[in-house]
C-alpha cells in the first residue's frame, strides 16, 4: 500500500475519503487546499501518490499538478484527479499531465484501483481487494460487524485444508460432480470475502466440471498451493486487525 496525499477542500468528502483510504491500507495525509499540498510535497518524505480534487477555491488541482510537474523532485509523482463537474477539456488537460481522472462520486474500489493503476501495481492485489470487500460489508462501522466478519475470515482459514483436499481429490479422481460441488463451495466463500484470484479459479473449475471437461489435476493443485496460503494469511491478519479495534485506532496500517 502507498503513502497518499489527499487534497480535497470539502470537509465531509475529505474525511470520508481519508477514512476509507486508511481502511484500504494506505497511509494518508489529507489537506484542504493546493498551498497545503505544496507544503507537504516539499517535505523530507513526499507522498508516493497524489489524489486531488480538480477544482478548489484558492488554487485548482490542475494548477497544483502543473507546478508539481515543473519541479524535478515531484515531476513524476503519480496523480489521480477527482471531480464532479469536469468538462472534456479539463479531463484532457489532466490526462496530458499524466494523471488518471475519476468522476465524483466514486466508490472506494474505483479509487483504490485508480491508485494502483498510476502506481503500476496490480489492481487486484489480494489484500487491497479483500479490504475493499470487508469495507463494503460494513465491517468497519461497529464492534458487532467487525467481530462477525472476523469470524467469517477465521472460519474460511479453518475450513481451507478440507476444502482444498476436496477439490484436489475430485480432480485426481476425475469426478466431475464432486469437483463441481467442491469448487463451487470454495469459490463461493472466497468470492464473498474478496479473494478474487481464488474465486475466479474455482469458478473456472466449476464451469468446466458442469460441462464435463475436467481440468488438469496438476494445474489445480498448483493454483491452490499458490492462492490458498496467500488468502489464508491475509484473512488471518485481517481478522486479528478487526478484533483489535476500528480504523481510527490506527491498526490498519494508516
Amino acid at each position: 500500500m502507498a503513502s497518499v496525499l489527499l487534497v480535497e477542500d470539502e470537509d465531509t468528502t475529505r474525511l470520508l475519503l481519508e477514512a476509507r483510504l486508511r481502511w484500504a491500507g494506505h497511509r494518508v495525509h489529507a489537506v484542504a487546499s493546493a498551498p497545503e499540498a505544496r507544503a507537504v510535497m516539499g517535505g523530507a518524505v513526499p507522498p508516493e501518490v497524489v489524489v486531488t480534487d480538480m477544482f478548489m477555491p484558492g488554487g485548482s488541482g490542475l494548477g497544483l499538478v502543473s507546478s508539481l510537474r515543473a519541479h524535478p523532485d515531484s515531476a513524476t509523482v503519480p496523480v489521480v484527479f477527482l471531480s464532479a463537474r469536469a468538462l472534456p477539456g479539463d479531463v484532457a488537460a489532466g490526462r496530458a499531465l499524466g494523471a488518471v481522472y475519476l468522476g465524483k462520486p466514486c466508490t472506494v474500489a474505483e479509487l483504490t484501483a485508480a491508485i494502483a493503476q498510476v502506481l503500476g501495481a496490480p489492481e487486484t492485489a489480494l489484500e487491497g481487494v479483500v479490504r475493499q470487500r470487508v469495507a463494503d460489508l460494513g465491517a468497519v462501522d461497529s464492534d458487532e460487524e467487525r467481530e462477525l466478519v472476523a469470524t467469517l475470515l477465521d472460519l474460511f482459514v479453518e475450513q481451507a485444508p478440507a476444502a482444498v483436499a476436496a477439490v484436489e481429490g475430485a480432480a485426481v479422481a476425475g469426478d466431475a460432480v464432486l469437483l463441481q460441488q467442491a469448487a463451487h463451495r470454495l469459490g463461493g466463500a472466497a468470492a464473498t470475502l474478496g479473494a478474487e484470484p481464488l474465486a475466479r479459479a474455482c469458478a473456472e473449475w466449476d464451469e468446466a466440471a458442469q460441462e464435463g471437461s475436467l481440468p488438469d489435476p496438476a494445474r489445480v493443485a498448483a493454483v491452490l498451493s499458490q492462492e490458498v496460503p496467500a488468502t489464508c494469511a491475509v484473512f488471518a491478519a485481517l481478522a486479528a486487525e478487526l478484533r483489535a479495534g476500528p480504523p481510527g485506532d490506527d491498526v490498519t496500517g494508516g
